[in-house]
């Protein structure tokens, strides 16, 4: 019988073997195959910014402006960056809260804080530089807004982005440009509250610079709509507003479309407040219909 058990063929043995075995003295699983070279997956944001040398993320940078002032604005780099095609870029224009100096607080509020969401995903390269003289839209405009009659005339004060500020944002864009790989035919321009106001402000006086704008809760000179008008437009504003009344960006939408525009949006959130941002740079439709525009080349 010990011969008989040592020729029992291996087949029946393992059957034997098997039947013996429980799922809990399963031997462990074989450990996956290692991932192939170039497949590794990409580090999270949070990894990246640990990085003093990093290349990609949120980068921190300064320039000079013409009266010999340095000042600090940050730069978007795509996770999956590379100089070997041309990237799509947006000019972003914060709102008074993120004003100063320190160039921090302006990741903190907007379109940084969305893009902090969907790092992997967010293809733009972003130029993010820091108004140091924010100022509130007050009065007039704020207060003559609230109760002007439909089709009145309202008197109209620029605040923030204006000035050295101005010279700032349009120089950290230009740095942008030349220091990454961008596309000349796919540059935009956005802001929120007080950078919506900025929004308008540059969007009247470089319309050949941008191929399309998305203002929010901001307001403008209706005066400007007629170098406005060849620009695509999109226009956000909580109905709720009581920061900036909704009634701004409304005049607006109203004096675009008479001077003749062809595109322009106007979102109106219901029951949102101030804060319509959020909504505005949540999800993929606006940044789809950014890159359904571009510039003509020249």
């Amino acid at each position: 019988m010990k011969h008989a058990k040592r020729l029992l063929p291996a087949g029946v043995l393992l059957v034997l073997f098997g039947a013996c075995v429980t799922a809990a003295d399963a031997p462990p699983a074989p450990p996956a195959p290692a991932a192939a070279p170039g497949a590794a997956s990409a580090p999270s944001l949070e990894e990246v910014m640990k990085d003093p040398n990093r290349k990609v993320g949120f980068i921190r940078k300064t320039l000079k402006l013409d009266d010999g002032t340095e000042r600090i604005y940050q730069v978007w780099v795509p996770l999956s960056y590379t100089p070997d095609k041309k990237w799509p870029v947006i000019l972003f224009l914060h709102g008074k809260g993120e004003s100063g100096t320190d160039g921090e607080k302006i990741l903190v509020q907007g379109l940084p804080k969305e893009i902090k969401k969907r790092a992997g995903k967010f293809d733009f390269i972003v130029a993010i530089p820091q108004c140091a003289s924010g100022a509130a839209p007050r009065e007039p405009a704020k207060e003559a807004a609230k109760d002007a009659p439909k089709g009145a005339a309202l008197p109209f004060r620029r605040t923030g982005w204006v000035g050295p500020d101005e010279e700032f944002a349009l120089k950290s864009l230009q740095a942008a440009m030349r220091d990454y790989a961008c596309d000349p035919q796919r540059v935009y321009l956005t802001g929120l509250s007080m950078g919506g106001f900025g929004t308008w402000s540059l969007a009247a006086k470089y319309p050949a610079m941008f191929a399309a704008i998305a203002p929010i809760c901001g307001g403008g000179d209706p005066a400007s709509a007629a170098a406005i008008a060849p620009l695509p437009a999109w226009v956000w504003h909580g109905a709720a507003d009581n920061v900036v009344p909704p009634e701004m960006s409304r005049r607006m939408v109203e004096a675009l479309k008479a001077a003749g525009a062809k595109e322009v949006k106007y979102t109106e959130l219901p029951g949102v407040g101030h804060n319509s941002w959020d909504a505005a740079y949540a999800g993929d439709e606006l940044w789809s219909w950014m890159l359904s525009h571009r510039l003509r080349s020249k």
